[in-house]
């Protein structure tokens, strides 16, 4: 089997990052499309606005858990 395994999933870090990328470059070219790689930089701020909300959410939640699990001791 060639390319990658159809049955996993793909990270959120990743999917977050193409989204957001995506997101960025519309929003570009709606609001400065005339001006020359705004779209690009705007995509790039989206990817990595993308990837840290992720990463955020990840870190939050992981320090919601541990608060819990303390306080079952």
């Amino acid at each position: 089997m060639q390319g990658p395994d159809p049955r996993r999933r793909a990270r959120r870090e990743i999917v977050a990052g193409i989204i957001g990328a995506e997101a960025g470059a519309a929003v570009g070219l709606l609001a400065v499309g005339a001006t020359p790689l705004a779209p690009l930089g705007l995509a790039a701020v989206g990817a990595a606005a993308g990837v840290g909300a992720i990463s955020l959410r990840q870190a939050l939640i992981r320090r919601w858990l541990r608060s819990q699990l303390r306080a079952v001791r």
